[in-house]
């Protein structure tokens, strides 16, 4: 072979108009604009209802949750639009999609939370300096107790999207969808109790406590989404199960080449980017390097859902050069 690139050349073009086949294609009734449609929708009237309900309510943590619904609802509103970027993304400028559009928003929804969290933790604490005698808690006592059961089937539903095509997007989503609903749970659980003992003046306190415990489960949510998010922003290598698979398939075929000069692996979204330098022994005509190039490339790619292998034969003076 002469070059490291040319006998790819006709598979790197065929790749980059695939891509919008691959982002637009559905995947069941898990696939991912379904499950974000649906979360929107929930979002919104969830937070119409909650703001009705904090509106006659003196309750510190019905009027932070209306803020953290408002944060769930734009970021929510912010993956949906980004989903759909993704999938009519792909051209020739951005030949790889723009996938890390998913990451930069994960993140952005890990700060929004940040931000939820922290306004929460400064009414529980001036409702604990000061506690106050819950009044008007009953409706929301009752939307909790609905919007957890509701938030937990949104996050199964989440989860098994994301399981089906590896997003960090919908990974961000199901972690979001979880902390929903333990937060609903929680405190639609406090405000139970602080409603049936409100006569009681230690029961003024479960109110903002309940609130802070919630906050606990934002923050780690938080931080769950955004430390999944920064590996891939700093193309870090994809997921040791994907490279095992990888490796598992280079040795099924290890009759077929001389020998692995580098593997780089690479994440965009829900795609995984592959680059595999080879060396093939210098006497093959290049009809037969292809042949077996195409073999191998396919096995993997059958290996690894949503994967783009890109195999280039070469010398180890060229593999050497980064």
């Amino acid at each position: 072979p002469h070059s490291g690139n040319s006998p790819n050349t006709p598979r790197v073009r065929k790749d980059s108009a695939d891509i919008t086949h691959l982002m637009s294609a559905p995947h069941g009734p898990g696939n991912r604009e379904s499950s974000l449609k649906l979360a929107l929708t929930f979002c919104i009237i969830d937070l119409a209802l909650m703001g009705s309900v904090a509106f006659t309510s003196n309750s510190v943590t019905i009027l932070g949750d209306v803020l953290k619904e408002a944060t769930d609802t734009l970021s929510v509103l912010a993956a949906f639009l980004t989903v759909r970027a993704v999938r009519r993304s792909a051209n020739h400028r951005y030949a790889y999609g723009v996938g890390k559009l998913e990451n930069l928003v994960s993140i952005g929804i890990g700060g929004m939370m940040v931000l939820a969290a922290l306004y929460v933790t400064a009414h529980s604490a001036q409702h604990l300096q000061k506690p106050i005698k819950p009044e008007g808690t009953l409706p929301g006592v009752v939307l909790f107790g609905i919007y957890a059961a509701v938030s937990y089937a949104i996050f199964f539903r989440t989860r098994t999207a994301s399981r089906a095509q590896p997003s960090a997007i919908m990974q961000s989503q199901a972690k979001l969808w979880f902390a929903k609903g333990t937060f609903d749970a929680l405190m639609g659980s406090g405000l139970l109790v602080a409603l049936i003992f409100r006569e009681s003046e230690w029961a003024w306190y479960i109110d903002p406590i309940a609130s802070l415990v919630g906050v606990c489960f934002l923050l780690h949510a938080a931080w769950g989404m955004t430390s999944s998010s920064v590996p891939d922003l700093l193309d870090a290598a994809v997921e040791e199960s994907a490279q095992i698979q990888i490796m598992r398939g280079l040795v099924t075929h290890i009759d077929a080449y001389e020998r692995i000069l580098k593997v780089r692996s690479r994440r965009s979204g829900p795609n995984v980017y592959v680059e595999i330098f080879l060396e093939f022994e210098p006497e093959l005509r290049m009809r037969e390097v292809q042949t077996r190039i195409e073999a191998i490339r396919d096995d993997l790619e059958s290996r690894v859902s949503g994967t783009q292998v890109l195999i280039c034969p070469t010398s180890p003076s060229a593999a050497a050069v980064p």
